[in-house]
This record gives structure tokens, C-alpha cells and sequence, in this order.
């Protein structure tokens, strides 16, 4: 038995959440900035969004990619769950790109 939930050679999926929650790190700032990288489209919009739907996709979004960084780095990697949470943030880039794009009809300055 290793140190990792028993049986594996990697820490449990939802220690890995439950630490990237409590990283310390502001993550709806961290997480727009990431939105901004990956939908440049929407980078003039991004920080001017401020309803609680879009902060809440921010903050997961960053939860999601901190795992995405830390499933890439996992030797041997989990190819299956990186393959799941790289879906999850495509998911999340869409979601934010239909809430912004609603966002510019609405409001067109």
C-alpha cells in the first residue's frame, strides 16, 4: 500500500479537487484570465462580465484546468480522466462563449 488512497500510484481524484478549491489561488480572477487566453474573441468582454453564472463558470473553469495542468504532469498518466477533464474545460469554454456572445446581443458597448 502507497500513500495514495490505498491501491493506486496516484493521490484520489477528489483529494486533487478538493485541493485545487483550497489552493489559496483567487480562481474566478485566475479562471477569466484563462477564459481570455482561450476565447479571444471575448477578451474585451471577459472582465466586464460580472453575473454570478459567469463567476461560477470562471471559478470552475479554473478548478478544471489546474487539473488538467496536474493530470499532464502524472507519470504514468491517467490518459482516460486527462482526456475527461480536457472535455470538461472544451464544455466550459463553450458555455462561456454562448453566455458572452448572449452578453455583446444584450448589451452591444
Amino acid at each position: 500500500m502507497n500513500e495514495f488512497n490505498g491501491s493506486s500510484s496516484h493521490p484520489d481524484e477528489g483529494d486533487m479537487l478538493r485541493e485545487q478549491m483550497n489552493s489559496g489561488i483567487p480562481l474566478i480572477r485566475a479562471g477569466r484570465a484563462r477564459l481570455r487566453l482561450a476565447l479571444p474573441w471575448h477578451r474585451d468582454i471577459i472582465p466586464r462580465t460580472r453575473t454570478p453564472a459567469f463567476q461560477n463558470l470562471c471559478r470552475t473553469y479554473e478548478v478544471t484546468a489546474l487539473m488538467v495542468d496536474k493530470l499532464r504532469k502524472e507519470v504514468p498518466c491517467r490518459e482516460e480522466l486527462l482526456a475527461e477533464y480536457e472535455q470538461i474545460c472544451r464544455g466550459i469554454q463553450d458555455d462561456a462563449d454562448a453566455m458572452l456572445t448572449a452578453e455583446k446581443i444584450e448589451r452591444p458597448c
